[in-house]
């Protein structure tokens, strides 16, 4: 994608089908958690084409199903083609954009390459919301269905930072397979008390190991777009079904954010002011 890292490219070639499948998991005893399923073919090509979205559970995301013949951007508008994880009184759940967004990463599975994946996705959401990402290095730490965010003895008396992972589909606490379709990435950001919160305190990306997206960003069968999409998820965007946008549920044919994503990660962002970030336990 070169170095603008808030690009928008389309592609003239038709997406791969690689549905992705909303669905919500039970809160564990320490956390809530909204999620988001990626799911490709088991194998990608630029010529195939066709899209396949399946709501499997209810899932706290505002939803559109029919794209608008003049598009917000094209009549000299901003763009309403966004949707978020979850709102209260009409506005959305979000991070405190005053303070930094942590992160960490395991790559004890992932291919080479996949770092610079994860730290250009961070770099071009900072980008878009004017929130600051600090990698705080690699984790042993599994992502998990069930994790908890606050582990001081792992990451000291804060709230855990944003975990990102690949993880084996077959023995992950993850269910990667919910319609049929093996998924290539499971996201969701996490509240810090069970049950729905006016903010996020964390985040949980599980990468599945076995889906063949090479590292990078340079098509719309990368890895790369995974990783942005499933991160986008964890800021709080949701799907919006429009071509063009890389939060469609299969990606939109986009290798960055389109102009409803970024529409709506400015809403999620620092222009919107400053949140009160709650306490850890016992703080």
């Amino acid at each position: 994608m070169g170095a603008d890292l808030v690009g928008m490219q389309e592609t003239s070639v038709p997406p791969p089908p690689r549905p992705d499948l909303s669905s919500a998991f039970p809160a564990g005893p320490d956390h809530a958690l909204g999620t988001d399923f990626f799911v490709p073919p088991p194998r990608r090509s630029p010529r195939l084409a066709g899209v396949l979205a399946v709501v499997v559970a209810v899932c706290i995301v505002a939803s559109a199903t029919i794209t608008p013949v003049v598009h917000a951007w094209e009549a000299g508008q901003h763009s309403h083609e966004f949707s978020f994880m979850a709102t209260l009184s009409g506005h959305p759940v979000r991070w405190n954009p005053c303070e930094p967004i942590h992160y960490v990463v395991n790559l004890g599975a992932a291919p080479s390459g996949s770092l610079q994946d994860v730290q250009e996705a961070a770099l071009r959401l900072s980008s878009a919301t004017g929130i600051t990402f600090v990698y705080d290095g690699l984790t042993d730490e599994v992502p998990g269905r069930y994790r908890n965010v606050y582990q001081p003895d792992r990451y000291g008396e804060r709230w855990a930072p944003v975990l990102i992972g690949w993880v084996d589909p077959r023995t992950s606490s993850f269910d990667f397979d919910p319609g049929g379709r093996e998924a290539a990435g499971v996201a969701g950001p996490l509240y810090p008390n069970p049950g729905p919160s006016t903010i996020y305190v964390s985040g949980v990306v599980a990468i599945n190991v076995d889906d063949p997206n090479p590292p990078g960003f340079g098509s719309v069968g990368a890895q790369g777009p995974v990783v942005l999409h499933e991160l986008a998820h964890v800021l709080g965007l949701g799907h919006f079904k429009a071509q063009g946008e890389l939060m469609e549920p299969s990606g939109g044919g986009m290798t960055g954010f389109g102009p409803g994503d970024l529409e709506g990660l400015r809403e999620l962002g620092r222009s919107q002011g400053c949140l009160t970030t709650p306490a850890v336990p016992g703080g």
